[in-house]
């Protein structure tokens, strides 16, 4: 029987090495390109927010946000509204990314799915989206973390 998590692997891996390949002149790697993509659909939130929107433990997160800080991508700044908090914004460097990023999450989404039709990648992606829901209402983490 063919496991599902094991294609699924395989196209996550290859993923990876593709965007490390095609990210590798701006030093963005493909653990670090997620936080990103989030931001560029919601800027100036906290990194609470971002691992808990990624489902990334807050540790990465402070790892992945703090190299993109480094590299002059993002800033991060005290929330006025609770002091224990960053407030994580793109800077214009990382705001220029937006196209170049995109455009590589498109070719590579026209890549792995040629010779699918419209309607089967809607399903493909609907049923994905089923089953990652499954996964994190197993393993918990589809409920706020206790702090």
């Amino acid at each position: 029987m063919d496991s599902i998590a094991k294609w699924i692997s395989v196209l996550h891996r290859q993923f990876q090495i593709y965007l490390n390949r095609e990210l590798k002149e701006q030093d963005i790697n493909s653990s670090e390109y997620i936080f990103l993509i989030n931001l560029y659909e919601k800027d100036g939130v906290s990194q609470e927010t971002l691992s808990s929107n990624l489902f990334i433990n807050k540790a990465a997160t402070a790892r992945a946000i703090g190299r993109l800080e480094k590299l002059g991508y993002v800033k991060r700044s005290r929330d006025p509204l609770d002091s224990r908090a960053y407030l994580v914004t793109l800077t214009a460097k990382g705001l220029e990314m937006r196209h170049f990023i995109k455009s590589k999450l498109a070719y590579w989404r026209e890549t792995i799915s040629a010779g699918l039709s419209a309607e089967e990648t809607d399903e493909l992606l609907r049923t994905i989206k089923l089953m990652s829901a499954n996964a994190l209402h197993e393993t918990g983490r589809d409920e706020p973390e206790d702090e």
